[in-house]
Parts: structure tokens; C-alpha cells; sequence
């Protein structure tokens, strides 16, 4: 499998966003939409890492999702929620973003790489869910157990995350994705 690394580091980073969607959103309408979310989060990252190298798989991710706030895309409010906790579940399992979703809004907004209306946006959701404040990943036991007890991430595993994907999403969307890797 081409990127395995690339494909077993987003596995696990879906298994935490997911685990945050369920630790955090309680009001039953958005808890809903974040979990179906959390079902396709990133596959198509996924699905690319299978064609293409990780850095333009990544680069193309960024640009079709509206919870990367690094393109122009039309947002709405469930897209920033997924942006939250997209940074919040970061931690959990990627040593190389080991801020929490407050402190990494607060530092992009620092260094101007997120400007201050969109940084009040994201605490105003991150306020709603009770996590507008510094912490670590591993301040939550439970969570960190969690992660630890998934074990080593197969090739089967992220075949069946793709497959999943592949049966809940469109025929134009898989298509489209498919075409993208091409080009």
C-alpha cells in the first residue's frame, strides 16, 4: 500500500476526532451531523495517499474541505465546529501538533495566520463545547486509553475505512476525487 504510514497516521487521528465528536457534542441535531462527519473525515486523504505523494495529497485535501480554513470555501457553522475539533483531536495522536485546539487558535491568531474575527468564531465554538481554555491530550485518561487500545493500524483496516467511505459517499464524489488524483 503507497503511504501506509501517511494512511495509519490519518486512521488513528479519525478514530480520535471521532472519540472528541462523542466526549464534546451533546446537543442531539449537531451531534449527529459530527458524527456522520466523523465517519468520512479525511478518508478522501486517504484515498489520495493511495495515488499520489503525501505532500499533494495533503495539499489537495486542504483545498476541497471547508473545515481547512486555508482555502477560500464558502463555511458554515458545522464546518468551524469540524475545524475545532479537528484541532482538538489533534493531540491525541499526532506527536507533531501537540497544541490543544485553544492554544493552536490562539497561536495562529498570534502570528497572524488567522485573523482575529475567525479566531473569536472558532473560541465562540470552542466556548460552546467547554473547551476554551489551555490543556493536553493527556490529561484525558480515558481518551488516551482509548487510543492506546486500537493497536497497530493494518492495511485491512484502512482498506475497510475506504471502503466504508466509498459506499456513503456519491458516485460523482468518489469519481471527482479519482479524477483529481489523475491530474
Amino acid at each position: 500500500m503507497n503511504n501506509l504510514k501517511w494512511c495509519q497516521y490519518t486512521y488513528i487521528h479519525r478514530k480520535a476526532f471521532e472519540y472528541c465528536v462523542n466526549k464534546l457534542i451533546t446537543e442531539p441535531a449537531l451531534r449527529e451531523e459530527m458524527l456522520r462527519r466523523a465517519e468520512i473525515h479525511d478518508v478522501d486523504k486517504m484515498i489520495m495517499y493511495l495515488f499520489l505523494d503525501q505532500k499533494k495529497a495533503q495539499q489537495l485535501h486542504i483545498q476541497l474541505q471547508p473545515h481547512h480554513l486555508e482555502n477560500n470555501l464558502p463555511r458554515t457553522y458545522e464546518d468551524l465546529v469540524e475545524t475545532v475539533i479537528d484541532y482538538e483531536s489533534a493531540p491525541y495522536t499526532k506527536p507533531d501538533k501537540p497544541l490543544n485546539a485553544y492554544d493552536f487558535v490562539k497561536l495562529l491568531v498570534g502570528w497572524e495566520a488567522l485573523d482575529q474575527d475567525m479566531g473569536d468564531e472558532l473560541t465562540g465554538i470552542m466556548h460552546e463545547l467547554g473547551i476554551d481554555r489551555s490543556g493536553t491530550a493527556s490529561e484525558d485518561t480515558e481518551g488516551m486509553q482509548y487510543i492506546a487500545s486500537i493497536g497497530e493500524i493494518t492495511e485491512e483496516m484502512i482498506t475497510e475505512e475506504i471502503l466504508r467511505y466509498a459506499n456513503k459517499i456519491s458516485e460523482e464524489e468518489l469519481e471527482r476525487i479519482i479524477e483529481l488524483c489523475k491530474s
